[in-house]
């Protein structure tokens, strides 16, 4: 059985996990990895040479590319979203329409349709 500690200790942990792989921070994980796995601490040098600052230069590059990407894609997924809804408006007026008509009648209306009821 775990103590306190660790079960505190792997809360900690799981929650760390969650956000990691929550969509606001998960498109930032390639550039982490990328800085910390591609380039060394360039304050540990006392003088940093043109080969050090053209990488460094490229990985910036590669992380604002890496990123733009990211987010490019995720703006047209959601805009074709959007042009399929926009297809179907009026069939889904009716589907939704359907809905509160049968939550109404079967005397269950939900918070947001009880107003609508009768």
């Amino acid at each position: 059985m775990m103590d306190i500690s660790g079960i505190g200790i792997f809360a900690a942990f799981l929650a760390g996990a969650i956000s990691f792989l929550s969509p606001c921070v998960l498109p930032l994980v390639p550039g982490y990895v990328s800085y910390i796995a591609g380039q060394p601490d360039l304050r540990t040098t006392r003088s940093v040479g043109l080969r050090a600052r053209a990488g460094a230069l490229g990985l910036s590059a590669c992380f604002v590319l890496g990123f733009s990407t990211v987010f490019v894609a995720l703006g047209a997924r959601a805009s074709a979203l959007g042009s399929l809804l926009l297809t179907w408006r009026t069939e889904l007026n009716y589907l939704g329409g359907c809905r509160v008509a049968l939550n109404c009648e079967m005397g269950n209306p939900t918070k947001s349709t009880a107003d609508l009821c009768p």
